[in-house]
């Protein structure tokens, strides 16, 4: 049979049986930071992020969620989960954050019994089930790294499930990766030399890497190169 009338009989029985399937493009949310953004497209939407970055000295990883959500509080309403209690309205407030738009949770300041990391994981589960939010980002930087690293990774394929329902971002800030193949992208940051004016830190140089993307880990490591000026220079 010839291959053009054998094509046909296909297209007859089953019409979409040679219709090319594109997945739709990825909708993001941008961090501010226009070399990440290049690279990255910025945060997905219906996914899970993670952000990581060493706590035994400044990586960016905290300059990066609060270039995020000073982007996102423009437009949305977000939520920050601060299982340790570390953020700073005063500096995220100069960095243009709107914090008429912001709902801090800070874990470990109620009479829950549940530690603080349990806290969150909880607090998270109720702001995805409730919407509302644009952004929501869980910060558990200042957890150990052994807790962390015990969460099943059951939870973290629950949230991913659960966020792809939703128009919104879901940002884990953490020390290490975890929900690794459960995450559409993982940004892996650490800092490099500072500048100084004098005695005074005017300017941080930080080092991003995508560890994984939405398509696929990355084939090769990719390094993002910048600078992020300091709110007192």
């Amino acid at each position: 049979m010839h291959p053009a009338t054998l094509r046909a009989q296909i297209e007859a029985t089953i019409p979409s049986a040679f219709v090319c399937y594109r997945r739709a493009e990825q909708e993001t949310m941008p961090t501010g930071i226009s070399q990440i953004d290049h690279a990255t497209g910025g945060v997905p939407l219906r996914a899970l992020t993670e952000l990581c970055g060493s706590h035994l000295a400044s990586s960016g990883k905290t300059s990066v969620l609060v270039s995020l959500l000073a982007q996102a509080s423009r437009e949305h309403f977000c939520a920050l989960v601060d299982a340790t209690d570390a953020f700073d309205p005063s500096t995220a407030e100069a960095a243009g954050v709107h914090l008429s738009r912001l709902c801090w949770v800070r874990c470990g300041k109620s009479k829950a019994r549940l530690r603080p990391l349990e806290q969150a994981f909880k607090a998270a589960d109720l702001l995805l089930q409730n919407g509302g939010f644009g952004l929501i980002a869980v910060d558990l930087s200042g957890i150990p790294e052994r807790f962390v690293a015990k969460v099943p990774m059951l939870t973290w394929f629950r949230f991913s499930r659960v966020i792809e329902k939703q128009s919104a971002a879901l940002i884990f800030i953490e020390r290490e990766p975890h929900a690794t193949s459960c995450a559409g992208l993982v940004l892996r940051m650490r800092a490099e030399a500072a500048a100084f004016s004098g005695n005074v830190l005017t300017q941080f140089h930080l080092r991003a890497e995508p560890f994984r993307t939405r398509d696929r880990k990355p084939s090769c490591s990719q390094t993002l190169d910048f600078s992020l000026k300091t709110q007192w220079a």
